[in-house]
């Protein structure tokens, strides 16, 4: 009985160990990093038309807020001046397109990750759930060895070997595999502890809301009870679907799918910043690398 016991635990360690640091080829990652910095880059652009009415003295928030009970640290409340704020901003973008190309990665990533908290933790009141995603998803890149291929990095460091992708542990990307799912999990637990979510208007209520009208929904969508309890109650079970059958092999790729879907859908109909962006991003860790692998060697070929 002892030595079965022992055996479990030593399957159970070792499946562990697998799960988290089992080496894996990098060609996921590259395409992770490469995503990551797109959006980053785009929402650093998106920051340019109103950074100083949202981050300077003379704008909507004069001084640094206050933030109780929370470790909010960001580098504009060292240096609020607007000539560090154009610094930092430049150092954002330098660093996001640094990031994209995969040259200086290491040294890009930390940069970029400083400058998007910085920037996140000088006004809060300005932003989604896309935004600290967008944070998340610079967090986890800064810690995982993106320059490692498809990168300048590598073309510097070997050329011969550039379209290959040498194996590393994947312990960064089940980082955001596990985020993913638990972004999921906590949305639907949030929503069905309110009222509209579990009557179904939901879906109808937020297609109705002007400021955040993207592209205009037919009214026999809005209008129809039938229809928003289709689209709120789907949209619960297509959420909680992605964060539990994820995990299971033969069904992530069509829960996936229906993620996709969602977000694009969601995208059309409301403005959410780049919550749907980021989240579509994150799913990119879920890609077996063998699949990335040929992705980016067929994208070669037709280019």
């Amino acid at each position: 009985m002892r030595r079965l016991v022992e055996e479990r635990v030593r399957h159970a360690v070792s499946a562990w160990d697998r799960f988290w640091f089992a080496p894996v080829e990098t060609s996921t990652l590259a395409l992770f990093r490469i995503a990551v910095a797109t959006v980053i880059l785009s929402w650093t652009l998106a920051l340019a038309p109103s950074l100083y009415a949202f981050y300077s003295r003379d704008g909507i928030l004069p001084g640094y807020p206050a933030y109780e009970g929370t470790l909010a640290w960001g580098l504009i409340e060292y240096f609020p001046g607007n000539a560090a704020i154009t610094l930092f901003y430049f150092l954002l973008l330098i660093g996001s397109i640094c990031l994209l190309f995969g040259f200086l990665t290491r040294l890009a990533a930390f940069i970029v990750f400083v400058c998007v908290v910085s920037f996140a933790h000088r006004n809060p009141w300005v932003l989604n759930s896309g935004d600290l995603l967008v944070q998340v998803l610079a967090f986890y890149l800064m810690l995982a060895p993106a320059g490692e291929a498809l990168s300048v990095d590598r073309w510097l460091k070997t050329r011969r070997s550039f379209w290959e992708f040498p194996a590393r542990s994947i312990w960064p990307l089940r980082l955001v595999q596990v985020q993913v799912s638990i972004l999921y999990v906590a949305a639907v637990w949030a929503k069905v502890r309110g009222v509209t979510w579990n009557d179904g208007t939901a879906v109808s209520y937020a297609f109705r809301i002007g400021d955040l009208q993207r592209l205009p929904v037919p009214g026999f969508i809005t209008d129809s009870l039938v229809i928003s309890n289709l689209l709120t109650f789907g949209t619960l079970a297509i959420e909680l679907a992605i964060g539990i059958l994820v995990w299971n092999r033969i069904l992530r790729p069509w829960v996936l799918l229906l993620g996709v879907s969602l977000h694009l859908g969601i995208d059309y109909a409301v403005r959410v910043g780049f919550f749907s962006w980021a989240v579509l991003v994150a799913y990119i860790a879920f890609v077996p690398p063998d699949s990335a692998r040929s992705f980016i060697l067929a994208t070669r070929d037709r280019v």
